[in-house]
């Protein structure tokens, strides 16, 4: 079992403190990590929020998510130093690196089963690149009148040249439907 962790930190500043001390606030917590041997692998500012409701006579809050990587002792020390801070009004520490772990799971069983797919259906494999997004559309010089289509629905008529929207067929398709 791995010593380091993966744990998203959530913390929610007063709003009156100002961009210097919500920069001090997120070093302080960055030198604890490193202190425990962790990192700081992500830190996103999401900026003034109204609250859900008030929490010390304040209805907006200034919100920081830190994705952070380290041991386990480290998140009883970071919870009790954000516990006594008075800018501080709400924190939340959640272990993340199962769900990251099943989200990467889930990726790759999706990639083996397209890969599978393509060669059964004599395509070539799909390039193995991580950081390219997903093709949108059927690929450049696709034919897009074959291959597998969806019936129609239950009760609909099939799709045809006649349907494209003019009045009489969409008519005749209303009176199908009922």
């Amino acid at each position: 079992m791995p010593s380091d962790r993966e744990y998203e930190l959530v913390y929610i500043v007063a709003p009156t403190a100002t961009d210097a001390e919500v920069e001090a606030l997120q070093t302080q917590v960055a030198e604890l990590v490193k202190e425990f041997g962790g990192t700081v692998e992500h830190t996103d500012v999401w900026g003034r929020r109204k609250l859900a409701y008030e929490i010390g006579h304040f209805t907006e809050g200034i919100y920081v998510v830190q994705l952070l990587d380290g041991p386990g002792e480290m998140i009883g020390e970071l919870g009790r130093r954000l516990r006594v801070r008075d800018e501080v009004l709400r924190y939340l520490i959640v272990r993340v690196d199962d769900d990251l772990r099943k989200v990467r799971r889930a990726a790759e069983k999706r990639k083996a089963t397209v890969q599978r797919r393509r060669a059964a259906r004599g395509k070539p494999p799909l390039p193995e690149a991580d950081d390219a997004p997903p093709a949108e559309g059927p690929p450049a010089g696709a034919d897009v009148g074959t291959g597998d289509a969806a019936p129609p629905a239950a009760g609909l008529p099939p799709a045809s040249a006649a349907d494209t929207g003019t009045p009489e067929a969409t008519k005749a398709t209303s009176e199908v439907q009922q």
